[in-house]
Formats: structure tokens, C-alpha cells, sequence
């Protein structure tokens, strides 16, 4: 039996953060929900499972002075959403500068919230 329990608090965000895949400069969809370690985005374009991307996270108001967090990820999952056209992703951040880290950090301070 699979332990579903999650290993680090995830939180949710109060304003949008859009992402966007950095090497086709192509819009992904937003982020639902962020933690240190990696982060769930519900967009119109589907992911694919083991692949790793370099995405932006655009910010909705610049944080530490910049106004995106460049990261690597590894994608971990997808699933369709049901009724709307939509896919949801998870991913494990697997590179991100001390800056990036820092800047995540930063953010979930100033627009996160625990998710249930």
C-alpha cells in the first residue's frame, strides 16, 4: 500500500503565479501549490512524466528584487483534469540556485498559505 502522507507542508498561493517552459518560451499554466522541494501547476498543456524541464515561475510582484525564479524540475506525475481541458503536474525541483531558493522562500512568506 502506497503512504500517501506528504513529507513537507505544501502551501497555497493568494496571487497567481504564471509558469512558463523557459527553452520554448511557451506559457504552461499556474502554479496550485508550492513548497522548498517542489510544486503542483494546473495548465492547458500536458506534461510528460520523467522529463525534466526549465521553467519560470513569473511573479505577480517582484520578490527580493527580481521578478521570476528560475528553475530545473523533474517532472514527477500528470493527471487529466476531468470536466475543463486542464492538466495537473507535479514536480520535484531539482535545480535551483541558492538565489532560487531564497526567492521561493520569500514568496511563500509573503503570499503563502498551508494548504489543507
Amino acid at each position: 500500500m502506497v503512504d500517501h502522507q506528504r513529507q513537507w507542508q505544501r502551501y497555497t498561493l493568494s496571487d497567481a503565479v504564471d509558469v512558463y517552459d523557459n527553452l520554448r518560451d511557451l506559457y504552461l499554466g499556474r502554479l496550485v501549490n508550492l513548497n522548498s522541494h517542489g510544486f503542483m501547476l494546473m495548465g492547458d498543456q500536458p506534461m510528460e512524466e520523467d522529463k525534466l524541464y526549465k521553467l519560470d515561475l513569473h511573479l505577480p510582484k517582484a520578490i527580493n528584487g527580481r521578478n521570476s525564479i528560475h528553475l530545473g524540475v523533474d517532472c514527477l506525475w500528470t493527471r487529466n483534469a476531468d470536466h475543463n481541458g486542464k492538466h495537473w503536474s507535479g514536480f520535484n525541483i531539482i535545480d535551483a540556485s541558492p538565489q532560487a531558493a531564497e526567492d521561493i522562500e520569500s514568496l511563500i512568506e509573503h503570499i503563502g498559505q498551508p494548504a489543507e
